[in-house]
């Protein structure tokens, strides 16, 4: 009897140690850390922004501001001073405005092209696309997915960070990103992420 209670008090603290390391231990590796998030003054980039904040908000505990820019010059910028932790880019406006490379129009190679050279030229990481192109911010021919790109050292205070936004990565076909798009007419930016991320379950 006394051997049976040993084991049963010794897989109670076992368990207990298990839930401890498992569940609480990442997210209070981020308390008391904030993530900014940019946003490029378009509806579509506050809708990214929101739902890049609601779900490491919601998964890791972690405190995220969203703040919102006019163009991509001045994103850029933050994001490089380390003002800004990430923000969602464009391939193609990551190719022609900031590297000033040449015009690619095979997506694969683009997408590659770019985060080569942001890791190794920048310090930025380009994480998994979207799922979605933005035909609207290059010129014709040119594409442009979406994908976060977030900074080295970002990386480093978060490392759960990268594999939790490339969850929502292929998530934003082109009929879905259209559909939330259109809903912003009538909804807030926020409201229109969380309910996007409750219906996948991404939260």
């Amino acid at each position: 009897m006394v051997g049976l209670l040993k084991m049963k008090s010794f897989l109670a603290a076992f368990l207990v140690s298990a839930l401890v390391v498992g569940g609480v231990q990442p997210v209070a590796a981020c308390v008391g850390k904030t993530l900014v998030i940019g946003a490029k003054g378009t509806p579509q980039q506050e809708l990214l922004a929101e739902m890049l904040a609601i779900l490491i908000a919601e998964r890791t505990g972690t405190s995220v501001k969203v703040v919102k820019f006019d163009d991509t010059a001045a994103t850029h910028a933050a994001l490089m001073k380390a003002e800004l932790d990430l923000y969602v880019e464009y391939t193609g406006v990551g190719q022609l405005d900031v590297l000033k490379g040449e015009t690619l129009t095979d997506s694969t190679a683009l997408y590659q092209a770019v985060k080569e050279r942001y890791n190794q030229e920048l310090n930025l990481v380009w994480l998994d696309p979207l799922g979605f192109e933005e035909p609207r911010v290059v010129p014709e021919g040119t594409p442009a997915q979406a994908a976060p790109v977030v900074r080295k050292d970002t990386l480093k205070k978060f490392p759960a960070l990268a594999r939790l936004i490339n969850k929502l990565g292929g998530a934003l076909s082109p009929e879905t990103m259209r559909g939330l798009e259109a809903r912003l007419a009538g909804e807030g930016a926020r409201e229109v992420a969380r309910s996007f991320l409750k219906g996948g379950r991404y939260i």
